[in-house]
Formats: structure tokens, C-alpha cells, sequence
């Protein structure tokens, strides 16, 4: 037997042992994760009930859960809270989530690999996980990449009502509107108000802005004195969103506020007085929004005519339709009377 024969032999032979040795393992590991599959699911269903009646029974302080099974403990804490919508026991689960999981939880934030740590963060900000919060702050600080995890941290932190994340927001050169408003819809409700006045006092132009964007998405009137301050602000940016916020909000308490914006040089400005006046049906503004109609942009047209069909009706539009100076006005009123929204863009 030649030697290139034999060489070629013995390569065949060497890759079918290790194509049966791979085989065996993945069969092996394959077995292994159903078996542990289906002893977690056996865990779950035994555990739920004695859960379920150890959050009815005040005086039961021991979780119903054998120690050891981090991963029916997630499952189990996560479902309830998804279905329980009781306050006290939210609570409770809560409590019992942060007793039975948070040493694992620290070992994983300490030494775990990065799917593994970002995992555990979704978990901790479910759960709101206040004791691991000088774990995570210290976490924060040795991220350097921009990525998942840090985004993660950042989510936990507020969802646990930690202030200092705005501080950290306002350091970080990277830091955008969006992560600011992603904070801000993460804190708890009795941490708002500390919020906004960390903003207020010394926030940067970007949280600031970011903080309008939040009020607007929480519709809560409370602040609507600081989004009509700001209606005036130098900023065109800030201006826009707190227009954007008055019209999410539905309300206004003085609509003459509203009168130097139909006048604007930025378009965005026009649009949104148009937007207001329709959304709170302001006939007052009637001249204005005939104005607009044959406003340059199409957008403000849209919205001027959307507004005149709210505010002052049918009829208005017909009459504009036909004797309004501006051709591009004329076009916007019949679309509106002959196609409703189903207006098509175009210039």
C-alpha cells in the first residue's frame, strides 16, 4: 500500500471518530437541556400554586420554591407580575424576587459573560431590584462600549428611581434625547417630581427638551405651566416640543399663547398652531387657518384645512375651495371635501 493511500485512510478514519465523538456530544448535551427543561416546567407547575397562596397567606414569609432554581424563579416572579395587577401583591413579589434572586444576580453582574449580564439587568429592572443598586452604579462606570448592556444600566437604574443617571446622562458626550425620554419613562411615579426639579435647576438644553417630550407622552397637566413657559424659550427645538406637548395634552389655559405661531418663520411652528387649533376646535382662529391653507408647506396646508373642517365645518371649506386667493388653498379644501384625509402628497 502506497503512502498517499495510507495518509488518506487514516484522515478518513480520524474524521469519522470525531464526527462520532461531535455526534455523541451534541445527542449528550441535547438529552441533558431537555431533561433540565422538562424538570424546570415540572418545578414551575408544582410551584405555582404554593406560590399563588403564599401571596394571599400574610403571615407565610417563606418562598415555596426548592433553592437552587434560578431560572423557575425568573419565570414564575415574571408571570405573576405580568397577570397580578394588585399593587401590595406586586409588591410581594417583588420582595420575594429580590430575596431569593439577588445573590445570583450579583454573581452574574460580577462574573458572568455579556448575554448572561444583559439577561439578569431585563430581570433586576422587572423585579426592581433596589439592593443591587450600588452594584449596578459601579457596573455603569466600567462599561465602556455603548452598547446593550450600558443602555440596560442605564434602564434598571431609572426603573429603581436612581437620580444619579441624569448626572451621568448629562456627562456622557453620546448621551441622546431618546436615552433621556427612555429614563424618564422608566422612573417610578414618586420619583418624577425629583426628577423634574434635577432637570429644571440644572439640567442641560438637551434634558430639558427631553423632558418635554416626556410630559407630552404622560399627558399629565401638572406641568403645564412649565411646557407654556417654554413656548417662549430662544430655542426653536424647545419651542416645538412644547407644542408637540400641548397638543398630546389636549389642553391649553390661555389660546392666545397660541397666536404668534401661526405666524412663524419655522414651518414646524405653523403646523403645530394648526394641529392645536383643530384638536381643541378654535373658531376664534378662523382667519389665521384660512391664512394657512395657502401656506407654502404642504404639511401646514394639510393641517390648516384639517383644522377648518374641525373647528369651523364643511361648509367653510366649500366656501375656501372656491374663492380662496391661493391655488395650492383651493386644491387643499376640495381634496378634503372629495377624498376626507385620503389626501395625497404632493407639491
Amino acid at each position: 500500500m502506497n503512502m498517499p493511500l495510507v495518509i488518506f485512510i487514516s484522515l478518513f478514519i480520524a474524521l469519522a471518530i470525531f464526527q462520532l465523538i461531535l455526534l455523541l456530544y451534541l445527542a449528550n448535551k441535547k438529552r441533558n437541556t431537555l431533561k433540565k427543561q422538562q424538570h424546570e416546567q415540572r418545578v414551575y407547575k408544582e410551584s405555582m400554586p404554593a406560590f399563588i397562596q403564599f401571596l394571599n397567606n400574610e403571615q407565610d414569609d417563606v418562598i415555596p420554591l426548592p433553592p437552587g432554581e434560578y431560572h423557575v424563579a425568573e419565570q414564575l416572579f415574571s408571570d405573576c407580575i405580568a397577570i397580578i395587577k394588585d399593587e401590595e401583591m406586586q409588591d410581594k413579589i417583588r420582595e420575594s424576587a429580590s430575596v431569593y434572586l439577588s445573590s445570583y444576580y450579583e454573581k452574574i453582574i460580577k462574573t458572568g459573560d455579556w448575554s448572561s449580564r444583559v439577561n439578569a439587568l431585563y430581570y433586576i429592572e422587572d423585579f426592581r431590584m433596589i439592593s443591587l443598586q450600588p452594584l449596578l452604579k459601579t457596573r455603569l462606570k466600567e462599561v465602556q462600549s455603548d452598547d446593550e448592556e450600558k443602555q440596560q444600566l442605564l434602564r434598571t437604574l431609572a426603573a429603581i428611581g436612581d437620580l444619579s443617571v441624569l448626572a451621568y446622562l448629562e456627562n456622557e458626550p453620546s448621551a441622546t434625547t431618546s436615552m433621556f425620554l427612555t429614563v424618564f419613562n422608566r422612573y417610578p411615579t414618586d420619583a418624577i417630581p425629583h426628577a423634574v426639579s434635577t432637570v429644571v435647576d440644572q439640567g442641560s438644553l438637551k434634558a430639558k427638551i427631553s423632558l418635554m417630550m416626556y410630559f407630552g407622552h404622560a399627558k399629565d397637566l401638572t406641568y403645564l405651566p412649565f411646557i407654556e413657559e417654554k413656548l417662549f424659550h430662544e430655542n426653536p427645538e424647545m419651542r416645538i416640543q412644547s407644542l408637540k406637548a400641548i397638543y398630546q395634552l389636549n389642553y391649553l389655559s390661555d389660546v392666545n399663547l397660541l397666536k404668534p405661531f401661526f405666524h412663524s418663520e419655522i414651518w414646524v411652528e405653523r403646523m403645530f398652531s394648526a394641529k392645536i387649533a383643530g384638536s381643541l376646535s378654535l373658531s376664534l382662529f378662523e382667519q389665521e387657518l384660512t391664512e394657512l391653507l395657502g401656506d407654502p408647506v404642504w404639511w401646514v396646508r394639510y393641517y390648516a384645512a384639517d383644522s377648518l373642517m374641525l373647528s369651523i365645518g364643511e361648509i367653510k371649506l366649500l366656501d375656501l375651495s372656491k374663492n380662496h386667493p391661493d391655488a395650492y388653498a383651493r386644491n387643499m379644501a376640495t381634496q378634503w371635501l372629495t377624498r376626507g384625509k385620503q389626501v395625497n402628497y404632493y407639491e
